[in-house]
């Protein structure tokens, strides 16, 4: 097909998005600086602040979800700086995995949450293993740009949610599907009702600039 030679630029010159190399990358800079994981163009401190925020809209859903911390398998997709570790193990929390696409801040996370079990892993490309009371996937379905990834990280996340599982989920909500870097995407919510049918959403919330929703049997 025919592309003017404008638009032909502008596609050459746009990073293609690897997620691998470009979280090691954000990793290896910021470390557990939150902007690694939050908005860069924020101070460390503005992002913690924004995520203090959203640490209470997370546990007031958890409590209406009737989640009980302690006895609950819980798996962690997207596990970052480990900030929704802290969080898990304030609530007294003994069963907790968390999985990230790169492994440069495990060291650290293993010898902060000793307890706790990290995996490298894509939740994109690679299958899960075991089964899960409670999934959480916070700020991380915008970055998987592929709808095909899409798909298979929802059904990734269905085939090993427990029948009685919640799974809490983030997403910039639009009605259409929307790039809006080359690394972000906005999907409307009925990507999510087609991968999770005959299952039960709760109203989204807004949660940082996106918003936090519940989905359940």
């Amino acid at each position: 097909m025919f592309r003017p030679l404008w638009k032909l630029r502008d596609f050459l010159a746009t990073p293609r998005y690897r997620p691998e190399k470009y979280w090691k990358a954000r990793h290896t800079k910021y470390v557990f600086d939150l902007r690694g994981v939050g908005n860069k163009t924020l101070s460390h401190e503005e992002n913690l602040r924004d995520y203090l925020k959203a640490k209470q809209v997370f546990l007031d859903l958890c409590v209406r979800q009737r989640i009980d911390f302690r006895t609950a398998r819980i798996l962690d997709i997207g596990c970052g700086t480990g900030f929704y570790a802290g969080v898990i193990l304030e609530k007294g929390a003994k069963h907790y995995t968390g999985v990230d696409i790169v492994d440069e801040l495990f060291p650290t996370l293993r010898k902060n949450f000793a307890d706790f079990e990290f995996i490298k892993l894509d939740i994109s490309r690679q299958k899960l293993k075991g089964e899960f009371d409670l999934i959480i996937m916070i700020d991380v379905t915008q970055h998987i740009i592929r709808n095909r990834r899409f798909k298979f990280a929802m059904q990734n996340v269905r085939s090993h949610l427990a029948e009685s599982g919640v799974f809490i989920v983030t997403s910039r909500l639009t009605e259409k599907l929307v790039h809006r870097t080359y690394y972000a995407i906005s999907r409307p919510m009925s990507y999510f009702e087609r991968e999770f049918r005959d299952y039960h959403f709760t109203d989204p919330i807004p949660f940082r600039d996106k918003f936090i929703f519940a989905i359940s049997k």
